[in-house]
């Protein structure tokens, strides 16, 4: 009686396992046969991780997996690949029958969002299920220096100021000499009304300001600022 009972417990833990396979295929990005074998990946729920080891058919083997809900990650020195949301349940082969099956189903996940936040679907079913794990980008570990760029020089803010005041400097004296008369006297005609050439000169008057005498009241007729002339002074008497 007691090894019946055993032997029952045993067929149903061993029933409610579950085993898939994560595949990496060969894509223009990543040719998995170049992989180090220290690539490794691992099925994490609220206990210890399960591992699985990279194999020669490029692909990680999970075997006995219970059901409930997992985290899959690849772990890989070179590349970045997409966690995927692994869901194992226990479901009956026909309604009402009581004969359970297991099914595996694989989503995209997203790292820091919520965990019902489901991306694209790849894969569904059950026992075998070969869901397919995509490298999203290259690691670097080192920022590459580089090398010298005449166009990139060009660029410059500096290089670009220094090469339009060298064009005005040198060609603005052949565009003078080339000028018609009447565009050259109009251009005279422009510079002579140009606050910068007339004696009213903001920065000339700037530059003379006499703040010692605006402070003390005094303008250039001798007048206060307050519109009073000052006061006569007295005569001697010879």
């Amino acid at each position: 009686m007691r090894y019946s009972i055993f032997s029952a417990a045993c067929m149903a833990s061993g029933s409610s396992a579950a085993r898939f396979m994560l595949h990496m295929p060969a894509t223009q990005l990543l040719n998995p046969s170049t992989l180090l074998s220290t690539t490794h990946a691992t099925l994490q729920a609220s206990g210890a991780p399960v591992d699985a080891h990279l194999t020669r058919s490029n692909s990680f083997n999970f075997n006995n997996v219970s059901a409930g809900s997992y985290l899959a990650t690849v772990h890989c020195r070179d590349y970045v690949f997409e966690p995927l949301r692994i869901d194992v349940s226990m479901e009956e082969t026909v309604e009402g029958s009581g004969e359970l099956k297991e099914v595996v189903r694989a989503w995209q996940t997203f790292v820091g969002n919520e965990w019902d936040n489901k991306g694209e679907s790849r894969g569904e079913g059950s026992n075998g299920l070969v869901i397919e794990v995509k490298p999203l980008a290259p690691k670097y570990y080192y920022n590459e220096r580089s090398g010298f760029a005449p166009l990139s020089f060009l660029k410059s803010p500096m290089i670009l100021m220094a090469l339009f005041s060298m064009v005005l400097i040198f060609g603005m004296p052949y565009l003078m000499e080339n000028m018609d008369p009447e565009t050259k006297a109009e251009f005279e005609e422009m510079q002579k009304k140009s606050p910068l050439s007339s004696g009213t000169n903001p920065a000339q008057q700037l530059q003379n300001f006499d703040l010692a005498s605006w402070m003390a009241g005094k303008t250039e007729t001798g007048v206060s600022s307050r519109g009073q002339s000052p006061a006569p002074q007295s005569k001697k008497r010879s």
